[in-house]
């Protein structure tokens, strides 16, 4: 690994002029412009980068950022890991990551002097944090929960998100709205807002349409929908509104076991837009997290100044995209108007 002290050596000059050449401080003790110039040219030449252990002895930027993820299974979050990553390499960054095992992982980033903690995951505040705050490593979250004091959350702005996509199946002609879920914070956190819409859409729901189990996403998908398609057709709901893409795309599964098409017989969305989302058959329809605003807004808060910083809230619009998971409902289940 190329040093200051190799520069020094094959331009012979002093240690400390490469030094300040390299940190912009060398004019401040008279060095002239071409030296200055010489110096930052051969440190290209030979690929010189700072140390990070130099760094932080020296008590500079490392330009190391700790990442926690909430969970390393969940689909979502690999795409965002890839998003972080380019980012970071693009702004010369180093990214280290660790997952929500406990407070001993977390502690564990404190070995490094970090320059800034991403926290990845709705409804996720791991413990340790308060460590952060006494060595001023300011902390930003990326998703949806509870303010924290002292740092700043990015998060998709779910109540549109759940807007649009009522009203588009509004436009399309659904009147009977059903709801899949689980116990998973997404569902607590989504369940009411989607309520409250649909109310002020004036379309009350059954209580026989929302159908939430303590299953993984995937069994609470498949076994949901399955309850759902063993209501008689006129009773049954025209479009069901998964809380997240996974339960969309098992609920898909029993659909086609029941011997039935979606959207010909009863339509379904999702929210998240999973990279698998596009590849489903038919395609899933699905509320777009904002994954890369979501990652530049809080790259842009963990890195800005010192002074500059301040804790606070962003709410990001996503897009809903269509695909062919939902149609027009059909006249054998109804264009009909739902009733509590």
């Amino acid at each position: 690994m190329i040093t200051q002290k190799d520069i020094a050596r094959r331009l012979g000059v002093s240690q400390t002029l490469v030094s300040r050449a390299l940190t912009g401080t060398a004019g401040d003790i008279g060095a002239a412009a071409a030296t200055i110039r010489r110096i930052r040219a051969a440190a290209a030449e030979l690929h010189y980068r700072p140390s990070a252990a130099a760094l932080t002895l020296r008590g500079r930027p490392t330009r190391t950022l700790g990442v926690v993820i909430k969970d390393f299974d969940d689909p979502f979050f690999g795409h965002l890991i890839g998003e972080l990553q380019a980012l970071a390499l693009c702004r010369e960054y180093v990214l280290l990551l660790t997952g929500a095992g406990g407070k001993q992982e977390l502690t564990m980033l404190l070995k490094h002097r970090l320059d800034g903690l991403l926290i990845v995951g709705s409804d996720f505040a791991p413990a340790g944090l308060e460590a952060f705050a006494h060595h001023r490593v300011p902390v930003v979250f990326i998703g949806n929960g509870t303010p924290v004091p002292g740092t700043c959350r990015v998060a998709m702005d779910e109540q549109r998100g759940l807007q649009n996509l009522v009203q588009h199946l509004k436009q399309l002609g659904h009147r009977a709205i059903g709801v899949l879920g689980n116990q998973a914070s997404p569902t607590a956190r989504r369940l009411p807002l989607l309520r409250s819409l649909l109310e002020n859409e004036a379309l009350p729901m059954r209580a026989s349409w929302i159908v939430t189990s303590a299953l993984t996403a995937t069994e609470a998908g498949y076994r949901g929908m399955q309850q759902l398609l063993r209501l008689d057709a006129p009773k049954r709901p025209t479009a069901v509104i998964a809380m997240e893409d996974v339960l969309a795309q098992s609920a898909l599964r029993a659909i086609f076991e029941a011997g039935l098409r979606a959207p010909q017989d009863i339509s379904i969305a999702g929210i998240d837009d999973i990279p698998a989302a596009a590849m489903t058959i038919p395609a899933l329809t699905t509320i777009r997290q904002p994954t890369q605003p979501l990652v530049q807004s809080a790259f842009e808060l963990l890195t800005r100044p010192t002074g500059a910083r301040k804790a606070s809230n962003m709410v990001i619009p996503p897009k809903l995209i269509i695909r062919e998971s939902c149609g027009r409902p059909t006249s054998e289940l109804g264009n009909r108007k739902a009733t509590p």
